[in-house]
Formats: C-alpha cells, sequence, structure tokens
C-alpha cells in the first residue's frame, strides 16, 4: 500500500513538473499562432547555455542579433552574440512557409528559399496591404549565389500575419517567412536594414561555444588573399581564384588579364576588411559565403563599400574564391 501512495506522488511530481517545461522543447508548433497574453515573447531561450550555430564562423561584429530559420522545424531563432563571441538564444518563434515546403528554384514554385540572405529595407504599415500584417522585412533574394545557380522568383519577405487573422498553418505562404505581428514588432529593435544577416537553413545544431568547426580554415585563406594582394605580388594573388571563377562579367582568364593590367600601375595598395560575415552556406557542400566593408587605397584609386564573395574547396582541400562583387 505505501509502495503505491509512493509512486501516485511521484506520477504526481512529474505531471506537474511537465506541465511547467515550455512547449517550444516539444518540438515546433503545427500552426502560426499569436500569444494569448498580450505583449508575451513566445519561446523566450534567453536561460540556455551559449554556444555557437553550426556553420556560423564569423558575423559582423557591429551587429550583435542573428536570425537563423530552421525551415524543417518551422522555427525562427533571435541569436545574440555575448562578449566573449559565442551567442545567447534569445527567442524563438513559430513561422508559416511556402505551401511546398523549402528550396526554392523558380518563379512561383511557392517554396522558400535555403540559403544566407541579408536584410535590404523595411516596409511599414502604411506602405503594405492588410495581407502582410503590420511591416516587411524584405531579403535579397535572389543573392548571388541564386542567381549562379539559375533560379529566379523574387519578393521573398520577413512580414506579418495578414490582419484579423490569428492563426495559420506552417505550410502556408507563397514563399515568404511570416510570423505573428507582436513579434515583428519587437525585432523592430533587433534589425538592421542593409546589414542583418538572416539564415534560411533545413537545419539548426547547437555547438559548443569553443568548438572548431571544419571550415574555420577558411578564415586564413581570406587573410592570405588579402597579404598577397597587398603585397601587389599578382601572381600569388591570382592563385587563390576558383578555376571556376566569375565575377558574372568575367571568367577567370579575362580577370586575370584584367587584374595584371590594373595593379602592373600601382605602387601600394592597402586594404581593410571590417564588418565580416562568413557562414557556411546551407544545402551545399564545400561552399562558404563572405560579406564585408572594404576599404581601399592605392597609389592612383580609392574605393570603400560592400564587397560579397563566395569561397569553394577544391579537389585538392584548398579554398578558392569562386565570385567575388560589391554589395
Amino acid at each position: 500500500m505505501r509502495s503505491f501512495i509512493t509512486g501516485i506522488r511521484r506520477f504526481t511530481v512529474v505531471t506537474a513538473l511537465l506541465l511547467l517545461l515550455p512547449h517550444d522543447l516539444f518540438g515546433a508548433q503545427a500552426s502560426l499562432a499569436i500569444p494569448k497574453k498580450p505583449g508575451a515573447s513566445p519561446g523566450l531561450m534567453g536561460g540556455l547555455a551559449a554556444g555557437i550555430p553550426a556553420g556560423l564562423i564569423l558575423e559582423n561584429q557591429r551587429l550583435p542579433f542573428l536570425f537563423w530559420i530552421e525551415l524543417g522545424a518551422g522555427k525562427l531563432h533571435l541569436l545574440e552574440r555575448n562578449q566573449q563571441g559565442s551567442y545567447l538564444k534569445r527567442q524563438t518563434v513559430p513561422i508559416s512557409l511556402g505551401k511546398r515546403g523549402y528550396g526554392k528554384e523558380t518563379e512561383g514554385d511557392r517554396k522558400t528559399p535555403i540559403g544566407v540572405y541579408h536584410v535590404t529595407s523595411f516596409l511599414n504599415d502604411e506602405q503594405l496591404d492588410d495581407s502582410y500584417g503590420s511591416g516587411a522585412y524584405p531579403l535579397n533574394y535572389p543573392n548571388i549565389w541564386d542567381r549562379l545557380s539559375n533560379r529566379t522568383g523574387h519578393g521573398i519577405w520577413l512580414h506579418g500575419l495578414p490582419k484579423g487573422t490569428d492563426q495559420r498553418p506552417m505550410l502556408d505562404s507563397d514563399g515568404c517567412v511570416i510570423i505573428e505581428n507582436s513579434s515583428l514588432e519587437q525585432f523592430a529593435k533587433n534589425i538592421d536594414p542593409g546589414a542583418s544577416l538572416v539564415v534560411l537553413s533545413e537545419t539548426f545544431s547547437w555547438l559548443p561555444p569553443d568548438t572548431r568547426q571544419p571550415s574555420t580554415d577558411i578564415l586564413a585563406a581570406l587573410d592570405r588573399w588579402k597579404a598577397d594582394w597587398q603585397s601587389n605580388d599578382t601572381d600569388a594573388y591570382l592563385a587563390h581564384y576558383h578555376d571556376e571563377f566569375t565575377d558574372t562579367r568575367r571568367d577567370l582568364q579575362a580577370w586575370k588579364k584584367y587584374k595584371t593590367r590594373v595593379n602592373k600601375a600601382k605602387s601600394y595598395i592597402r586594404v581593410e576588411l571590417t564588418e565580416l560575415s562568413v557562414v557556411v552556406y546551407p544545402g551545399e557542400e564545400n561552399l562558404v559565403t563572405i560579406r564585408f566593408y572594404q576599404d581601399y587605397k592605392s597609389s592612383n584609386f580609392t574605393w570603400s563599400g560592400w564587397k560579397h564573395m563566395l569561397w569553394r574547396r577544391d579537389a585538392s582541400g584548398v579554398w578558392r574564391i569562386l565570385y567575388e562583387g560589391n554589395g
């Protein structure tokens, strides 16, 4: 009899503890709904241990926040970098994505893209019809990798639930990522249009802070490229470029001819790279996307602006530049 009563007590305690756990720990929600409590922050995760998302090598040090969208689970994670350089998962909210899932290839396929994007701007309530909720953040789809991969389409946004709607299935958009309006409004303070990074990946893996990821050696390759460029050793500099390189106007041979002519006229070159984002491209093998702000000075030319690069590890295991361009 005593063991039976003890068992009942244990069952009651365990049940009570389970009821106190966040809903998010049991998997993705089946639909997107407005929190019942006004002003609530669904899925707050600030208490969890610091770490880094698998695939993030380096993020813009000026921006403390990063958005990682886990398409397979239907979740958006807001990450905040701490003083040690690792991240905290500050919030997780459910999303609605393309009616036909993810992996966008063509205009009108009703899929959400996989890739690394940045927020280009903000459209407020007055600029939109009611179907976009309280605002929208357009993403730069198609990015350069999408274009090189012959993917088509446009108008992929992060936006709110339609006004008058309090619930939406996970697979229900034409390709956009949709979250409930109170979260969208709350995220406004975490988004810097023109710079904020948004990663759309099938999965999201959380690693201990000191984990050395397989593609971390890309940082050394980037440093060597910069050093060889500044030394004005054109042969060493051009050796960093992939056989399939393009800047969308020139192939590798045309690029070599162009850079040899340009560099020959310079007595010195100085290059500074800041606000670097370095991310392993989701869904691709041995491909890394890098974006940074470049300050370039030489004996006859000065330029500052955003630059975007794609690096691919070749068959010999060496990282080489597949694409380079402004923007």
